[in-house]
């Protein structure tokens, strides 16, 4: 399931930053099932949403192979926060093996949420 418009929504992009602002939809079943009272976005979907909107950026399908380190620094509810912003600090393509790893950091103008190095084929 892709969670683009279904989980948020895009409400801008930054080519030149690397970055996209995004709109949490609170009502998403996944939302509402983690959990019931106090929703909560689960890591593997913050992970998902950094693939998804690279390879919006990249315009290419992408498969993630490694999770290089997650560092989740603060709870992500869409209650409290309903934007975040995704910036993609380093992206490297290794042209050899066609490998592309990136950083990445799930922030609002309050907080840093998430730190993220991930590595695609």
């Amino acid at each position: 399931m892709m969670l683009k418009d279904n989980l948020y929504k895009i409400s801008s992009v930054d080519l030149d930053e690397k970055s996209f602002k995004l709109e949490l939809i609170p009502d998403c079943v996944i939302f509402r099932a983690h959990f019931p009272g106090y929703p909560v976005a689960p890591g593997v979907c913050i992970i998902q949403i950094a693939s998804e909107l690279l390879e919006i950026l990249l315009d290419r399908d992408l498969q993630l192979s490694t999770v290089s380190n997650a560092k989740f620094l603060a709870i992500i509810n869409p209650l409290e926060t309903g934007n975040l912003v995704y910036t993609f600090k380093k992206i490297v393509n290794n042209g050899d093996s066609g490998a592309v790893k990136v950083s990445v950091v799930v922030s609002n103008s309050d907080k840093i949420f998430t730190k993220l190095s991930l590595v695609y084929k």
